[in-house]
Formats: structure tokens, C-alpha cells, sequence
């Protein structure tokens, strides 16, 4: 019997290695074909605007980059503006979002449908104004949006099935107090997702938090209370985070927060939750948080978030 391909006059075609490879080889036609220089993949999460993936060789923009969602063309489109055009600087709207300072002629976007309902989009920019009729390429343009943004959603299901495979098998190396992650556990989950970021271009953020007064309820109500107050913030920092996010007791009175496909922006939001809930709930605590982007891992976002939390807590001892 013949072999399936011995007839095909080409060797098949190998098959991409996940949602990164086949978006930026898509990312990388569609700029070759439309004559658009820059092309992003983007999710909307919140005031941020977190770069998939990205093919540009002309803004120095980057997969995993952060940019303002409220100060692009893109937030724009999405509010009912023009798909394509070939001048951004003659559409007036366009040409006041603060990113066209960066000198943008030609735009083309599309709007999709991301993961647990958030939004993003497919969209792509150049210095200069297009001749061209770019308006031919908007079916293609949407039907690659439509099956990058499925990729997507495929990518984030299968994170998500090997995240609960990974904690399950780190169960034992939980703070038998509070029932959350210990330092041992910390440490590989943050390996862990070090790697992900890494290899998937991905960002995530750290907040470290600090008991207050932790001493001074042992020494006040003995160490019965004390234990009391731990497991009290464990569970308030539990109840205000996804799933997804990683809590952990590295000991005594020290918790990290693991905070996972967040930017910057969200990132502040997210800590100022946590201190509210630990306020409402009549827990005092210092907060340090830093976001891990391209150029900074989790380790190196941890010790800042560390840094940043010493440093808060030094400034409320000596305040007046």
C-alpha cells in the first residue's frame, strides 16, 4: 500500500507549535501581502492593552508589551470608527489618540472576541499613508482575527487544564495553617510560570503583603490569636483573586500574590483590592507590588514588589 503522501508533489506542511508560532507567521503574511509594516495581536484588560503577539520592525513594539488601551486608534474603532484608513492624520479622531504621536499613517483593525469574554483586536499600522486599496484586504483581515482569537481561546483552555494538572500535583506543599501554597510551593509554581511567560510572551504581576500587627497580637492575646489573624488573611486574599492566581504564606506573617495575564494598570487595581479587603476585614498589612514584562521576569518582579513593601513599611514607622 502506498504511503498517504506518495502521490503529493510536496512534502505536508508541519504543523504549528501552538497559538505564538501561527499567530506570528499570520502576523508576518499579512504584513508581507498588505504592505502594512506593523501588525499586533492585542487583548483588552482593563485601562491596559497587553501586545499577544506582535510583528513590527518599524515602532519597536514587542509580544508581551503593555500600552495604554485608552490612548490607541484600536479603542476607537471598537466605539464605531472606520476600520481602515489609509491617512490616519484626515481622520480626526484618529489622529488625536496619543499613540498617532508616534507617526501613523496608514491603520487597519478589527474587533474579536478573546477569552471569558474580553475583547481584543487584530490591527495593523504604518508611517506612511497607503495608495493602496487597503479596504480588499478587510475579509481576510477578519477572518484571520477570527481564527487567531479561536487559537486564543484554545491556548488559554489548555493553560488552564495544565495549571490545575500542576497544582494537583503540588497539593502537599501547602501551609498546613492556612491551606494555601508555602514557600516550597511558591517557588515551583513560580518557576512554573516563569517558564509560560517566557515561552508565550505572556505578563503576570507580584504583590508581596505584610501583616502589621501580627507581633503585637501574639504578645497582646497569645499566639492561639495570632494564628487566627494569619488565617483570616489567607482567606480574604483567597476570596479576592481568580482562580487562576496563585496565594502563598512564605511564612510568618509574609504572603505573595501571583497575579497572571494582568498589566501594569490592573495590576495597581488588583493590589488595591486586596488591601481593601484586608482593610474591611480589619486587617492591617503593608502592600508591594511590580509587574514582570519583557525585559523583567517573576524573580526580579518579586524582589521589587519586596523592596517596595519594606519601603512602605519603613515610611509608616517613621510618619508622624
Amino acid at each position: 500500500m502506498n504511503a498517504p503522501y506518495d502521490n503529493v508533489p510536496f512534502p505536508p506542511l508541519p504543523p504549528f507549535g501552538g497559538f505564538r508560532e501561527a499567530a506570528q507567521a499570520c502576523l508576518g503574511l499579512l504584513g508581507a501581502r498588505t504592505g502594512v509594516g506593523a501588525w499586533y495581536f492585542t487583548r483588552v484588560d482593563g485601562e491596559d492593552w497587553l501586545v499577544l503577539a506582535a510583528s513590527d520592525e518599524r515602532y519597536g513594539v514587542r509580544s508581551g508589551d503593555a500600552l495604554k488601551w485608552a490612548d490607541s486608534i484600536c479603542s476607537r474603532m471598537v466605539r464605531g470608527g472606520p476600520c481602515v484608513v489609509s491617512d490616519a492624520n484626515a481622520q480626526a479622531d484618529y489622529a488625536d489618540a496619543p499613540i498617532a504621536r508616534r507617526g501613523i499613517g496608514a491603520y487597519l483593525g478589527v474587533p474579536v472576541q478573546l477569552d471569558h469574554g474580553a475583547i481584543g483586536t487584530l490591527c495593523a499600522i504604518d508611517p506612511q499613508p497607503m495608495t493602496a486599496d487597503l479596504e480588499r484586504w478587510l475579509p481576510v483581515v477578519k477572518l484571520c482575527a477570527q481564527m487567531l482569537a479561536t487559537l486564543w481561546r484554545h491556548d488559554v483552555d489548555l493553560k488552564e487544564t495544565q495549571r490545575r494538572a500542576e497544582r494537583a500535583e503540588l497539593e502537599a506543599m501547602t501551609d498546613p495553617m492556612t491551606g494555601i501554597y508555602n514557600r516550597r510551593g511558591w517557588r515551583q509554581l513560580l518557576t512554573l510560570e516563569e517558564q509560560r511567560c517566557r515561552d508565550e510572551h505572556t505578563t503576570a504581576g507580584i504583590v508581596v503583603v505584610d501583616l502589621d500587627r501580627l507581633k503585637q497580637t501574639n504578645d497582646s492575646q497569645g499566639h492561639t490569636a495570632g494564628d487566627v489573624l494569619i488565617q483570616r488573611a489567607a482567606q480574604e486574599l483567597s476570596r479576592s483573586v481568580r482562580a487562576i492566581d496563585v496565594v502563598a504564606r512564605l511564612g510568618g506573617d509574609e504572603f505573595v500574590v501571583l497575579i497572571l495575564d494582568v498589566g501594569p494598570t490592573e495590576l495597581a487595581r488588583q493590589a488595591s483590592r486586596l488591601e481593601e479587603a484586608l482593610r474591611v476585614a480589619g486587617i492591617a498589612a503593608t502592600l508591594g507590588y511590580s509587574w514582570r514584562g519583557p525585559d523583567r521576569d517573576l524573580g526580579e518582579a518579586y524582589r521589587e514588589a519586596d523592596l517596595l513593601m519594606l519601603d512602605a513599611k519603613r515610611g509608616r514607622q517613621h510618619a508622624p
